[in-house]
């Protein structure tokens, strides 16, 4: 099967978020089992020199007296076209400029001339997030009729509902599309007129149909539900692997889990924390936006770390209030609480392969990525029931011996500390326990292959 694969960001070459993590993971994924699969991506000007090395030059596209060179750079089987033009490679911010409807409409259209060009004819083209939104209504109001896309499909991932690009349809217009309205909402039209329509969990596929979740978008999720379906993600687990990562200072696996406490050690002397193995670490990597669930983190804190003497360690960047807070207590607590404001790739992985528990207490989760890499360093995932939290941890039950961490229902701060208790009282009493979830955790299957499986399923269910 050949698919084209279209994405704003992608890892290595960018990333701002989980969706850079799947539009390199799936793709990999798909060329391993035999399908042909081109990436498409714009040409920032933030993508490191490195990365283009062994480029190749491959075709031009002109497009209202715009002129878009694109290159190829091959990885690992998978071939990426990068876009180029001061549209994308003369920016401070990939996202945050004025001009990011006609970036990313401009991005559409390019996209569909250049896989013409370069005469890759694609059954399936799988658009993600609102930046790639106006592929599915282009295709239906121009490319409908252009035999090189006649037995073309479209499939639109939602990694975040949130998220919408929402605009004036100025430059939809500009481009000869017709749009009546003033205003335009690029996630919506790619829900509208996409074959199908997915999302990164299936428990999220469900919620978005909600008031709650929609963000006002579930009555048209609602006309395309048989048309919608959630697949979780998974994690690259060459990336992710604590028995070769070298953020570690001491690799492990789930038959050498004694060396995992040498990593606590070793966050706990770089961020001047006590250093001592017995007291409970709970780490966090996160975005500080109140979608993560931090409103119920502030609010029994200093609770924990005065009653149940744990430490914590914090990693992420974005509000300010939560900066600040978290930069308070950390002076009020030194010896029990580290931070690191902004976000570093290595010092994350070291945050998974040190903690003894990862908290995710998020209001909402379309599916998130580090309970699945928590999990895979034998670090105990404490979760809020949302999105994919809610498919892949599954909370200790006593009476059968199962699970793989904890969690809890309500979006509440003390239902939160009731399970963190929960999770402590194991930690301290029950090692036995203890060491059954963290060796259940490392050897579940968190790679992408079967996701991969279900995505070419879906693919072929259109012809």
């Amino acid at each position: 099967m050949k698919v084209a694969f279209v994405s704003s960001e992608v890892y290595p070459f960018i990333k701002t978020g989980g969706l850079a993590d799947v539009a390199y993971a799936l793709p990999k994924a798909l060329v391993k089992q035999g399908h042909d699969v081109r990436v498409i991506l714009p040409g920032y000007k933030q993508i490191p020199e490195g990365m283009l090395k062994g480029a190749y030059w491959v075709t031009n596209v002109e497009v209202m007296g715009k002129l878009f060179w694109i290159n190829c750079v091959e990885l690992e089987g998978v071939k990426y076209y990068l876009i180029f033009e001061p549209l994308f490679s003369n920016r401070h911010s990939i996202y945050e400029c004025e001009d990011r409807d006609y970036q990313f409409a401009m991005f559409c259209e390019v996209t569909l001339r250049l896989l013409k060009n370069i005469k890759f004819q694609p059954d399936i083209i799988h658009t993600n997030d609102w930046q790639t939104g106006l592929i599915p209504f282009f295709m239906d109001q121009r490319y409908y009729a252009d035999p090189f896309y006649y037995n073309t499909k479209t499939v639109y991932t939602i990694h975040n509902l949130r998220f919408q690009g929402q605009f004036t349809s100025h430059a939809v217009r500009h481009l000869g599309y017709r749009f009546d309205d003033i205003n335009i909402n690029y996630m919506q039209l790619g829900i509208q007129y996409a074959n199908k329509v997915t999302t990164v969990s299936e428990t999220y596929a469900k919620e978005i149909l909600t008031d709650f979740y929609g963000e006002n978008l579930n009555h048209i999720l609602s006309m395309r539900q048989s048309d919608l379906s959630g697949i979780v993600n998974g994690i690259d687990i060459d990336i992710f692997n604590p028995a070769v990562d070298t953020a570690l200072v001491a690799p492990y696996t789930a038959e050498t889990l004694e060396l995992k406490l040498k990593n606590k050690e070793e966050l706990q002397r770089r961020f001047n924390l006590e250093i001592n193995a017995d007291i409970p670490l709970i780490g966090i990597v996160t975005r500080l936006d109140s979608q993560k669930g931090l409103d119920l983190i502030t609010c029994v804190l200093e609770e924990l770390l005065i009653y149940d003497n744990i430490q914590f360690f914090l990693l992420g960047s974005g509000e300010a209030k939560y900066e600040q807070y978290f930069q308070w207590i950390r002076d009020k607590y030194p010896k029990q609480v580290g931070i690191y404001l902004g976000y570093n790739g290595k010092l994350a992985n070291l945050v998974y392969g040190a903690s003894d528990m990862f908290l995710m207490p998020s209001l909402y989760e379309p599916c998130g990525l580090s309970q699945l890499i928590s999990l895979r360093y034998g670090t105990v995932p404490i979760v809020r029931e949302t999105g994919g939290l809610n498919d892949t941890v599954h909370s200790y039950n006593e009476a059968i011996g199962e699970g793989n961490g904890f969690s809890f229902t309500n979006y509440n701060a003390h239902d939160m500390l009731y399970t963190i208790r929960r999770a402590l009282n194991y930690y301290h009493h029950n090692k036995e326990v203890w060491h059954q979830l963290m060796v259940t955790g490392m050897t579940g299957d968190y790679s992408w292959e079967h996701s991969a499986h279900r995505y070419v399923e879906l693919y072929q269910s259109m012809f």
